[in-house]
């Protein structure tokens, strides 16, 4: 009986242990601290108060947070623009100050140092973080980043004003720009240094010596304007530039770039020669305007290139405005002669239906036509002619055959086309023979016509 009691005593007692075992353990939090309801403000300080909601890796939420806190103070400290800055040039320029501002926010996020925390907290599910920095210690710090980013600029640009004296273009280009990406970060200070024994603001003076080189860069087209037949190839050398120096120095090594005003380039960047010559190339005037330009501009973008990999200086450098020239090129549309022999049932037929039909269509497209062979740039051939081909009922019928062919000036078929068994039908043969030519000439002013004019104007050769 004491063996039965012991055992369920012992049973009871293990099942309240276990009952007490499966309790959930609550964690308590001591209230939040003032900062991360009303965000401090100081006179003396740059305040960064980050939070980061809770994950299983608490190292990761912590890191999370250290960086909104971050960013948070980097948001406290303001850019001014001086009116001596390098910035305040491109102030006017939205698209350059929304990303230069967006730069200038994510370099003081590098450049924080120095700050200390002042506290954290955390509850169930945030954790947060409280930095501050010193206002006089960011400023001192600086100060001290900005006079070793001048002396580095400086010497870039003194780089750049000897290699323009000598006349070496693409050195001066390299340097003037290198000197920008040390002073970056300092585009909105005004960065006044002595130079030569005067004061200059150094970021508005590497701007005025990158815009007194560009303007000082000739860009001369070898043809100010051209005339050129309609769909023929141009001359060689005949849309050629010269680039040159203010003092005749031709520049080599240069990148053109070429628009079209009809359609784009096949190359649209040309390299300059040891001449200074570039040259572009357009395999026919397709274009039905009277006169089409090619322009040719300096590529900035290829320079900025070669010279940083840092995206805004890029976007700042391709904002000069660039040498260029332009070649003006006035279309003649070709003439076209038109000979025929169109005969029906063995009877010549004059006017000729077909050559009548053509010559209309050729001058609704805008062409003009001759009537001495030797002006011509083309010449057109036709032959046509029917025969009866028997009656059904009481109506008679014939058929129709042409060829026509087009040739250029010095002879070579450009265009040939047959046309065979086209149907007339009437009660009287030799108007039924007219019927097939009414429907030849549907054929010419349908379809022929616009191939005539599409080889001749787009080089086509097989229909």
């Amino acid at each position: 009986m004491k063996l039965k009691r012991l055992t369920i005593a012992l049973f009871s007692a293990m099942l309240l242990v276990s009952c007490g075992g499966s309790k959930k353990i609550v964690t308590t939090y001591p209230p939040a601290p003032a900062w991360v309801k009303d965000r401090p403000v100081s006179s003396g300080y740059y305040i960064g108060v980050g939070s980061a909601r809770k994950t299983a890796d608490i190292n990761q939420t912590q890191q999370n947070a250290k960086q909104n806190a971050l960013a948070d103070m980097a948001s406290d400290i303001s850019v001014n623009i001086s009116t001596n800055s390098l910035l305040s040039t491109f102030e006017n320029s939205s698209n350059f100050s929304e990303d230069f501002s967006k730069t200038i926010k994510a370099q003081a996020e590098q450049d924080l140092e120095g700050y200390e925390t002042v506290g954290n907290y955390e509850d169930q599910n945030n954790y947060w973080i409280y930095f501050r920095l010193s206002k006089a210690d960011y400023q001192r710090i600086k100060e001290e980043r900005r006079s070793k980013a001048v002396t580095i600029a400086l010497d870039l640009f003194d780089k750049g004003v000897n290699a323009e004296k000598i006349g070496d273009v693409r050195l001066a280009f390299i340097s003037f720009i290198k000197a920008l990406e040390p002073l970056k970060p300092y585009f909105a200070d005004p960065l006044q240094v002595q130079y030569q024994g005067k004061d200059i603001y150094l970021g508005n003076e590497i701007s005025k010596e990158i815009s007194g080189l560009l303007s000082s860069i000739r860009i001369e087209a070898s043809n100010r304007q051209i005339k050129v037949k309609q769909g023929q190839p141009l001359a060689i050398g005949s849309l050629e530039f010269k680039v040159s120096y203010k003092n005749g120095q031709p520049l080599n090594g240069l990148t053109l770039s070429g628009t079209y005003t009809e359609k784009p380039l096949r190359t649209s960047k040309i390299l300059t020669d040891n001449n200074g010559l570039a040259s572009f190339t357009i395999d026919a005037i397709r274009s039905n305007k009277n006169t089409e330009t090619l322009n040719a501009t300096l590529n900035l973008e290829n320079i900025a290139n070669e010279a940083t990999t840092d995206f805004i200086i890029r976007k700042l450098f391709v904002r000069f405005r660039a040498p260029e020239a332009s070649i003006s090129i006035n279309i003649i549309k070709p003439l076209f002669y038109i000979t025929s022999t169109e005969s029906n049932l063995d009877a010549k037929l004059n006017p000729a239906p077909i050559s009548e039909g053509l010559k209309r269509k050729i001058l609704e497209g805008g062409y003009s036509t001759s009537d001495k062979e030797m002006e011509a740039d083309y010449r057109i051939s036709i032959i046509a002619s029917t025969k009866s081909k028997g009656e059904v009922g009481n109506y008679k019928q014939t058929i129709l055959n042409a060829t026509i062919s087009v040739k250029d000036k010095s002879g070579m078929e450009v265009y040939t086309k047959q046309l065979d068994n086209i149907m007339g039908a009437h009660f009287d043969y030799q108007q039924a023979g007219m019927e097939a030519y009414k429907e030849a000439v549907k054929k010419f002013e349908n379809t022929i016509s616009r191939e005539i004019i599409e080889v001749v104007v787009k080089g086509k050769s097989n229909y």
